[in-house]
């Protein structure tokens, strides 16, 4: 592990110190990374595993799941998106980038859903120093 690594480390163990000092609650988790429809009202649904449980792709660690295969899912939990297709509704996808000298979590998800970006932040547990957001990627426009 190099020291960028540990650094983001130690930003996940002091931001549990702290969760368990105010809500002598269970400890925060660790930062995850998946896949998420967030709709213009904030709605979200999003499926995640830990950046522990995360497959190595190239120089990435990501989910392996599709916003297709999770598709009917999303609608079960959301009704109001039903005749809907996958691509309607706002998507995106939270990768972590294992590069040595700048690791980060990157966020892939339309300009619009812009407003979300600490929604995003809450539900997947990210460190708020290693997140990058991308808005260019022509798979997350709709």
């Amino acid at each position: 592990m190099d020291k960028q690594e540990l650094k983001m480390l130690e930003e996940v163990a002091l931001r549990n110190a702290i969760s368990i000092f105010r809500r002598r609650s269970k400890k925060a988790a660790t930062p995850e990374v998946g896949i998420f429809w967030i709709d213009g009202t904030g709605t979200m649904f999003a499926e995640s595993v830990s950046l522990r449980e995360a497959v190595d792709y190239g120089e990435f660690k990501i989910f392996d799941g599709s916003h297709i295969d999770l598709w009917d899912k999303a609608v079960s939990a959301n009704p109001q998106w039903r005749g809907l297709e996958y691509e309607e509704v706002p998507r995106g996808r939270v990768v972590y980038r294992k590069d040595p000298k700048k690791p980060e979590f990157i966020v892939y998800m339309p300009k619009q859903s812009a407003k979300h970006k600490g929604k995003v932040i809450s539900r997947f547990e990210l460190p708020r120093g290693y997140v990058r957001f991308d808005f260019s990627d022509e798979h997350y426009k709709i």
